[in-house]
């Protein structure tokens, strides 16, 4: 149930494209419907489509997400009969908050059930959150001095998410994201608007190491 607006904005037709793309090249059995922001239609589909499938999967913007599953617990739709999994895109947002969704939403698992894109109208779907992203975060958020040492300068917490380098690469300049990607127009060290910083596996390992923490178990 793809809930980003429609028509010009880039987010519900990419979206769109994606998991048709998957239904059509893979083989996947996958029902698209796309009610855009309209409240009315995303819960009707949540009470009168969603119960027959296996599995249902609400994509949109983060603050709206969460008044759908709201005002579907108001309207008395079992959420936990259908099997929920989340997509998020365009804002960051806290772990509380990943839990309360997922507490009012009878997620299954918070780690593989739950993602944040981070996109925008420039190049579309940029990194992504994974398990092991969504771990780290929360591990941090609990051990003040670790935080500090991977987000010195991040007064707000910061999305952290894992790109793949065959289609886009980051970089860090003056604590500002920088990134090169093959679009329409091909862009090569395009300053996003963005602060932040880039990380390897094996970097973020060995600050796991230096707090005691073994991040592989």
């Amino acid at each position: 149930i793809i809930c980003f607006g429609m028509g010009v904005w880039i987010g519900g037709l990419i979206t769109y494209q994606a998991f048709e793309m998957a239904s059509r090249e893979n083989g996947h059995p996958i029902s698209v419907i796309t009610p855009g922001t309209n409240k009315e239609e995303i819960l009707n589909c949540l009470s009168k489509l969603a119960p027959n499938f296996s599995q249902t999967i609400l994509i949109g913007y983060p603050p709206f997400i969460k008044d759908l599953i709201d005002e579907a617990l108001d309207k008395k739709i079992n959420l936990g009969k259908l099997n929920m999994r989340l997509i998020f895109a365009a804002e960051s947002f806290s772990e509380k908050f990943r839990d309360y969704l997922g507490k009012k939403a009878k997620i299954n698992n918070i780690y593989r059930d739950t993602l944040n894109v981070y996109g925008s109208a420039d190049i579309g779907a940029m990194a992504w959150e994974t398990g092991i992203s969504i771990l780290i975060k929360r591990i941090l958020l609990k051990d003040k001095r670790m935080y500090a040492d991977f987000f010195p300068s991040g007064s707000r917490v910061p999305t952290l998410a894992q790109y793949n380098p065959h289609f886009i690469i980051f970089e860090s300049v003056n604590g500002s994201v920088v990134l090169s990607a093959e679009n329409a127009l091909p862009l090569v060290r395009y300053a996003i608007g963005d602060q932040g910083g880039v990380m390897s596996w094996s970097g973020i390992k060995k600050k796991f190491t230096k707090h005691g923490y073994d991040i592989k178990s």
